[in-house]
């Protein structure tokens, strides 16, 4: 569900008043019904398919609950793994339905749970439903277990007016992540990036500096308001996002980042092969294969498949211990800097439209090193983006990175701020709908 999209800004005050009104054994199955309604406004096409893998998932879990049997876990993990292999890799020019890396890990750790009994399955269909399908963060995660998520569902409680202010708040937080800052840059990134070969080096490492700081305002401003919308509704999501870019090296970024689909990783793939304690080659091999899997689970592609084995190389190059010496003994500033420029020429792959034209913005970043604050500047006028504005914004941009998730208080000293965020959202979101600018969240292509 696109949390800017009229109907969504519409209904969901509507479903809070009534999810506050009704009996609370109602409550869930309002929930349910509308995650499900917003799911086929936003995607009818594939609502057969979510509905599939809720079915396939709900019926093995009750299945391995009576039998605990490995070949019968594999029967339940396949078919749900086939829909994301066929709709995702198989190139048959289907259109991907929307959320379905999401959901369909959801789904697999819920079945793997109740096969290692961390977990006990759900018994009730609609229950089960919810928990797959909970609009909050059914596109884009956090990627949650049935340990922390069904229960919390099972008895659908009423939020106090504090912790009512703090969703809000925490909403407030996402959208100004969205409009103001992944939205303002987005024409930025997107001029250069549509044909890297005509841009010299100052203006592509400028380009892969603002994706890095569109990327992290756009899918944590998700997040947040993911986080914060269930909040209303007594519901307590995880947090997905920890100050990413002010990590010293990468195994500490990727702590900090998309943090529920590292964790997944962690548990359901790392540990499972042997972790480290295998040997130092098996450690390599572990490594290499999880960092490989989160490059294909984002896409398909040889650039996705470069980007996440170059972040786990690079983990595995910090681990020899002259190298993770000489990290440690780097004071903190320059060593997160070192790390986010890394992250930031990763990003690279991620975002550029194929393999081909992230190698040829790799190699363009040699070039034109003459007057780069000038070149840099042209990129403005081309793109008509207001030149004050723009540097504002780009400023206010880093500052989110570095210090605004630390001020989310309610406390007065902090409400006038809100309030000029608030307005600052609606008369970027007007002036977006008077051009018809298109504002999906990144990670629904995922």
């Amino acid at each position: 569900m696109n949390f800017l999209s009229p109907v969504f800004l519409c209904a969901l005050p509507l479903i809070l008043g009534l999810y506050n009104f009704i009996p609370q054994k109602l409550r869930p199955y309002l929930l349910l019904l509308a995650s499900w309604s917003f799911y086929i406004y936003g995607s009818p096409g594939s609502f057969w398919v979510l509905i599939a893998i809720t079915v396939i998932s709900y019926c093995y879990g009750l299945i391995l609950e009576k039998r605990r049997n490995f070949f019968i876990l594999t029967a339940g993990i396949l078919p749900v793994l086939g829909f994301l292999i066929i709709y995702k890799y198989m190139g048959l020019g289907l259109t991907l339905p929307v959320g379905i890396s999401f959901y369909t890990f959801q789904t697999l750790s819920y079945m793997i749970d109740v096969y290692k009994k961390d977990c006990k399955a759900e018994a009730n269909f609609f229950r089960y439903s919810l928990f797959v399908s909970f609009f909050p963060q059914l596109v884009a995660g956090p990627i949650e277990r049935p340990q922390n998520l069904i229960p919390q569902l099972q008895k659908c409680k009423v939020q106090s007016s504090e912790h009512l202010k703090e969703g809000l708040i925490l909403m407030l937080m996402g959208f100004y992540k969205k409009v103001a800052v992944a939205d303002f840059l987005a024409p930025l990134v997107d001029k250069v990036y549509s044909d890297p070969s005509l841009w010299i080096g100052p203006v592509v490492l400028f380009a892969s500096i603002l994706f890095s700081m569109q990327i992290y305002a756009d899918f944590s401003g998700y997040s947040d308001i993911a986080r914060g919308c269930a909040g209303l509704f007594g519901i307590e999501l995880s947090v997905n996002f920890d100050h990413p870019y002010i990590s010293a090296s990468l195994r500490e970024f990727w702590k900090k980042w998309h943090i529920t689909l590292t964790k997944w990783l962690t548990d359901y793939i790392y540990i499972p092969l042997g972790g480290s304690r295998k040997g130092k080659f098996k450690l390599i091999i572990n490594t290499l294969v999880v960092f490989l899997i989160s490059g294909i689970w984002h896409g398909a592609g040889l650039k996705f498949i470069l980007w996440g084995l170059g972040h786990g190389i690079i983990v595995l190059f910090e681990d020899i211990p002259p190298v993770k010496k000489a990290i440690n003994s780097l004071p903190k500033w320059p060593a997160v800097f070192i790390n986010f420029m890394i992250v930031n020429l990763l990003w690279i792959f991620f975002r550029a439209p194929d393999t081909n034209a992230a190698l040829t913005m790799i190699k363009m970043l040699k070039t034109g090193w003459d007057n780069p604050i000038l070149k840099i500047f042209n990129i403005f006028v081309l793109t008509k983006i207001p030149k004050g504005p723009g540097i504002i914004c780009i400023l206010l941009s880093i500052a989110l990175l570095y210090l605004f998730p630390k001020v989310v208080d309610i406390s007065k000293k902090y409400r006038v701020v809100l309030f000029i965020m608030a307005i600052i959202i609606i008369f970027i979101r007007m002036y977006q709908i008077e051009l018809g600018t298109t504002n999906s969240f990144i990670y629904f292509r995922f």
